[in-house]
Formats: C-alpha cells, sequence, structure tokens
C-alpha cells in the first residue's frame, strides 16, 4: 500500500463531569472549550464596547434571561421576533415561557446595552463548563440533543449566564442560576 501514512489526532472531549440524559450528546473540544472560553474573557462584560466585539446578530436571548431584560429601558420597542420555548415541568406538562430573536441592529445595539447593564450588577465573572442543574436547564430549552459548540456559564455573584456559542460567537444566552422549575 504505497508509502503513504496516515496520522490520526485525537481530540479531548471538553469533559462534562456528569453523565448526559441519553438522547443528549456534547462533542466539544478541548481546544474548542478553551478557545471560546478565552473570548469570553477577553470581551464579556459591563462594556458594550467589548460586547459589540462579540455579541452580534443573529442571536437567541432564552426566556429565563428575556425575562430579566424585557422590561428594560433598552427595550422600550422590543425584538420585532420572539418566540416561546416548551419548559418541561415536574407534573409533566409543558410551560411555554418567552424568548427573542435579535436580528437587526437596533436589536443588538440594545441587547447589548440590556446585557451590559445586567453584567455590571453581576460582580466578577467566573467562565466554565455548565453543571449539570445547568446543563439540564439548557438542554431542555434547546432543540437540540447534539451540542457540538461550546456551553460555556459565566458565573457571577446574581446571575449564572449560560452562552451557547455557533460558528466561533456566541449564539444563546441565557440565565441558569435563578431557575426554580421543580424539575431541576
Amino acid at each position: 500500500m504505497g508509502g503513504c501514512s496516515t496520522q490520526t489526532q485525537t481530540q479531548t472531549v471538553a469533559k462534562l463531569d456528569f453523565p448526559l440524559p441519553r438522547e443528549a450528546h456534547y462533542t466539544v473540544s478541548d481546544q474548542q472549550f478553551e478557545t471560546a472560553r478565552a473570548l469570553l474573557q477577553q470581551d464579556f462584560s459591563a462594556d458594550t464596547n467589548k460586547l459589540e466585539m462579540i455579541v452580534s446578530s443573529p442571536c437567541i436571548c432564552g426566556p429565563v434571561l428575556w425575562h430579566l431584560l424585557k422590561d428594560s429601558p433598552y427595550f422600550s420597542i422590543p425584538p420585532f421576533t420572539r418566540t416561546v420555548v416548551k419548559v418541561p415541568l415536574a407534573n409533566g406538562e409543558n410551560e411555554e415561557l418567552p424568548a427573542a430573536l435579535i436580528k437587526s441592529k437596533t436589536e443588538t445595539d440594545n441587547f447589548r446595552a440590556a446585557l451590559a447593564d445586567l453584567l455590571s450588577k453581576n460582580g466578577y465573572l467566573t467562565f466554565r463548563l455548565p453543571t449539570e442543574r445547568e446543563f439540564k436547564i439548557y438542554w431542555a430549552l434547546t432543540p437540540f440533543d447534539e451540542i457540538s459548540s461550546p456551553l460555556i456559564v459565566a458565573e457571577g455573584t446574581r446571575y449564572n449566564l449560560i452562552i451557547e456559542f455557533g460558528k466561533d460567537k456566541p449564539l444563546w444566552f441565557d440565565e441558569v442560576k435563578n431557575v426554580g422549575w421543580a424539575r431541576f
């Protein structure tokens, strides 16, 4: 078979220290996770100029974060595209919670400003992998079983924001510390 050899490089998966739900798959490498975490450490802050570097449209403001931001003065005109996310409850039923798809330049600017305001009240942030509870909250709200983009929690004093990347930038933002659903 000729003199051709192939080398296989193995990438370590960013290890979640808990068993995933049977249908869930998390296939993010350590390198992908560290690259995303470094980006967040550099620019995810209460500074809207820094947020402009990483928060762009389209992006999704999940239901718990949207609940916190929707009454912000920055959203006196709400995003044009709002949606609902079905949240599974402990009794087996679903509750529909509003979320927002941030698409236009104005919506993106408003989202950054509202997010910066929230971050200014959240203290020092630590960027890490999600806990089992945080992962289950996120997974219950997203329609995907396969997660192949970094999932990072920005842990603060009041809020823990879970951020999923898509195409090398943050795509989904939600809050996972103050969720009171009995299932989690």
